[in-house]
């Protein structure tokens, strides 16, 4: 497309010709053999992203059907959601949508969710069940999953369900080690892929609990993924173009970039954007630099004020693409994405390109 424009937002993120075309694959019935092989090619590579013996369930949904799914399965007395942003607020709203009793444990935005906060909640005993968003794309700020975690494995009884759209392939999840119970991610970030397909690593604990579950409904029921899963398929169709692009690119990660390049990638688009803003007087939105995200930087635009959609408007010349603040913050913070398969050489490019166009 002549004039496509580049994509350093959020997501949807850019799809590489090859996964594209890979989407084009002739269809195969879901009920056949060689859609178990599909299947077949494609779980033990997802195993091998997150770290995981266990099931990575795919879901034809977005990622917020099975973050709905999710409490509906795990949470049997009482959640608490944890938020510091617009998407990990969101997982509250879907909550008290399921008719679950919830509580929202909410900090600024800007600010990260810490270890003391999750051992204060916890710790009362009243939940069974917490969520929790690894990286708020609304924010640019990451959770120290790390140290979380030695917080949440000492509750074993409540499931831990970690939303990871925006850090899943773009940064090293291990998903077993951690304590997590349910680890998901929509396709259309990292992934580098295009939307319409989650993936969702669910713990032998979150299984076994599941099945006591007494409003799971019909699409998102653990029990029923686990039940097809055991069977190389899926419960309901599933989106077959989306299968083939993630096999082909699940290949080229692990096969051909390597995990550890392909995290190592990210982390280094990161610190180029971060040193850029604030070498340009910018600071980062995140509270410090240790909480900014590894796949996409928040900048706070209020000390600087340039005029972030006439920016966008500039950028539209040079087939470019960022993206403003998110809600209440719009032309407060401005996002630029480094994830999928970005390169350090598209950054550079077009952190040059907006130089030119502010004038720095």
């Amino acid at each position: 497309m002549t004039n496509h424009r580049r994509l350093f937002i959020p997501g949807p993120s850019e799809v590489r010709t090859e996964n594209l075309l890979a989407m084009a694959t002739p269809q195969i019935g879901h009920r056949t053999e060689e859609f178990k092989q599909l299947y077949n090619q494609i779980q033990p590579n997802l195993q091998k992203l997150l770290y995981t013996s266990g099931p990575v369930f795919t879901v034809s949904s977005s990622a917020f059907g099975v973050m709905e799914g999710s409490v509906r399965n795990l949470c049997h007395k009482k959640c608490i959601n944890f938020a510091n942003g617009a998407f990990s607020k969101k997982w509250h709203s879907v909550t008290k949508a399921c008719g679950i009793d919830c509580d929202l444990h909410e900090v600024e935005w800007g600010k990260a969710i810490k270890p003391e906060m999750v051992e204060d909640r916890l710790s009362t005993g009243e939940y069974d069940c917490m969520t929790f968003v690894l990286n708020e794309t609304s924010t640019g700020v990451l959770g120290l999953i790390e140290e979380l975690s030695e917080v949440w494995k000492n509750y074993p009884d409540v499931s831990v369900c970690v939303d990871a759209v925006s850090a899943m392939a773009g940064m090293k999840i291990e998903f077993e080690k951690l304590g997590v119970d349910v680890l998901i991610a929509g396709m259309q970030k990292c992934f580098g892929l295009p939307s319409g397909l989650t993936v969702c690593a669910v713990s032998e604990k979150a299984l076994e609990k599941s099945k006591d579950a007494k409003a799971k409904g019909y699409y998102f029921d653990f029990q029923a993924f686990l039940k097809s899963h055991q069977k190389s398929n899926t419960p309901t169709t599933p989106a077959i173009p989306h299968l083939f692009a993630l096999n082909a690119q699940l290949d080229y990660i692990i096969n051909e970039e390597g995990l550890e390049n392909r995290f190592a990638r990210h982390a280094e688009m990161a610190e180029v954007v971060q040193d850029w803003a604030i070498d340009r007087g910018f600071s980062l939105f995140a509270e410090e630099r240790k909480y900014a995200s590894k796949t996409l930087t928040c900048i706070d635009n209020r000390t600087v004020k340039i005029n972030v959609k006439q920016l966008n408007e500039d950028l539209r010349k040079y087939h470019a693409m960022i993206s403003n603040g998110y809600g209440d913050l719009k032309e407060q913070t401005f996002r630029i994405a480094h994830m999928a398969d970005t390169t350090l050489i598209d950054i550079l490019g077009l952190l040059g390109v907006i130089d030119r166009i502010l004038g720095f």
